[in-house]
Order: C-alpha cells, then sequence, then structure tokens
C-alpha cells in the first residue's frame, strides 16, 4: 500500500469516527425530549381519546407554563387541540388544569395565521408558530425575525386578533 492509500484511509477512517460521534452525542443529548415527546402523545391519546397524532409541540413560557401541545384526531373523527401541563422538570402535572382540549373547529389555523401574520408583517421573517397558553388564553405564539431583531407576538386562537404587543428579545 502506498503512503498516499494509508492517508486517504486515514482521513476516512477519522471523519467516519468523527461522525459517529456526532450522532452519538445527538442521540443522547435528545433521549429525553424524545421520551419526554412520546410520553405526551401517549398520554394525550389516552385522555383525550386521539385515534391519531397530526403534530406534538413542547411550549414553554415561564417556569409556570409548560405544555405539550398535541393535534390530532378522536375516536368520533373530531380534530382537537390537547394541552398537557408539565413542571421544568420534564414531568406531567397532575390534578386541576393538568389536561385540556379545545376542537380545532371554530379557531385559525395554522395556515391561516400564517397568511395573516405575512400580511400584517410582510418584512419580517417567520421562525417559528406555535400554539400555547398565554394569559390563561389559548393563543398562537409567533417568533419572528424582523430588522436584524427577534420578537415573540401573541394572537388570540379562537379569532386571530393580536394580544397586547410584541416582545422584543435582547441581542445575543
Amino acid at each position: 500500500m502506498s503512503k498516499r492509500t494509508k492517508i486517504i484511509l486515514l482521513a476516512v477512517l477519522i471523519v467516519l469516527i468523527l461522525l459517529s460521534g456526532a450522532y452519538l452525542y445527538y442521540t443522547l443529548s435528545m433521549q429525553n425530549r424524545t421520551a419526554e415527546r412520546s410520553a405526551a402523545i401517549s398520554s394525550a391519546r389516552a385522555q383525550a381519546q386521539l385515534t391519531e397524532v397530526e403534530r406534538a409541540d413542547k411550549w414553554v413560557w415561564g417556569d409556570n407554563s409548560i405544555f405539550w401541545v398535541v393535534q390530532g384526531t378522536t375516536v368520533s373523527g373530531e380534530e382537537e387541540y390537547v394541552w398537557l401541563k408539565y413542571t421544568s422538570e420534564g414531568t406531567p402535572v397532575e390534578g386541576k388544569n393538568a389536561f385540556r382540549t379545545l376542537p380545532l373547529a371554530g379557531t385559525v389555523s395554522r395556515d391561516d395565521m400564517k397568511s395573516r401574520f405575512e400580511a400584517e408583517s410582510p418584512d419580517a421573517d417567520l421562525v417559528r408558530m406555535l400554539p400555547g397558553i398565554y394569559n390563561n388564553q389559548y393563543v398562537w405564539q409567533v417568533f419572528y425575525e424582523q430588522g436584524g431583531k427577534h420578537f415573540y407576538r401573541f394572537y388570540n386562537l379562537k379569532d386571530g386578533s393580536a394580544i397586547g404587543s410584541a416582545y422584543e428579545l435582547a441581542e445575543w
């Protein structure tokens, strides 16, 4: 084997080791979140009698406002949002207000809210949009960038009206 072939094989081996290490790191670091998401979906299926789950998002707005919001279809064929409250340690809350449901019928859809936001702020770049609970109201939480700054804005989930003004994040 020539010296050049050995160097190429060694470089390929090093790249494979680095890729394997990155994959292992990612898998281990996401393990708790993946388990928490799976538990939230199972709980939503059981408590709200969901037969299908379309999506599940973790929504956080402070230590006392952590929810997994699961969107799915019930046994009766109705689409619902299911809010499951969690602690900051990643465990489900027990008791009153730990579990809430809201039928999708009568709410502003994700696509409609995206269109409304883009019409309201055409120069903003939408980063993320999640359903959540803010000031005891069901909301769309819109995270966006505008003019090099990042903002959060809340909209009523039922009618799409803006709630308060945008929160500008400090630069980081």
